[in-house]
């Protein structure tokens, strides 16, 4: 389970905050998450999660809302590191390419189910295109493209990060 995904489904029953490398878990929403948390899950990023609680600040969830949240915890300490994390995305700045909008980014048209089949073309960055991919995502564009080797360096050249 994803640490995104375990959140969202604890923030049906309880409330979790991540801070850092941790998740703090309260009964309610609070911003006092650092001192009103039944269930601390210290250093998500090691296989030996530890755990943290005070049971004395459980006072408005009931039985079955704390063995769900427990079993959510359980559920995200048995799941590996490397799969805690969303995946990373990345988006192409094609340099030297600009227009009214602005810079211009690799786009793929979403009329395709698969990123192989999709038209490809430059847009100025709009988040309703899909212009952030996966690295196994521009790995196949790459792969698409092999044999234009300007268009293959141009994509090296303007990888961004951007977020999950």
């Amino acid at each position: 389970m994803k640490i995104n995904e375990f959140i969202e489904k604890v923030n049906k029953v309880a409330y979790a905050k991540k801070d850092g490398d941790c998740i703090y878990i309260c009964d309610g929403e609070t911003s006092d998450y650092k001192n009103d948390y039944f269930l601390l899950l210290i250093n998500t990023k090691t296989e030996s999660m530890d755990t943290d609680y005070d049971w004395s600040c459980v006072e408005n969830i009931n039985d079955n809302q704390l063995r769900d949240v427990l079993n959510l915890a359980k559920e995200l300490q048995d799941t590996p590191v490397k799969d805690r994390f969303p995946e990373k995305h990345y988006r192409v700045r094609l340099r030297g390419f600009n227009s009214d909008g602005g810079h211009q980014y690799l786009t793929v048209s979403t009329r395709y189910s698969t990123i192989s089949l999709g038209s490809v073309f430059a847009a100025a960055w709009n988040e309703n295109l899909k212009q952030a991919f996966t690295a196994e995502e521009l790995n196949k564009i790459r792969e698409r493209f092999k044999g234009s080797k300007w268009i293959v360096s141009m994509m090296n050249d303007g990888v961004e990060e951007v977020g999950e």
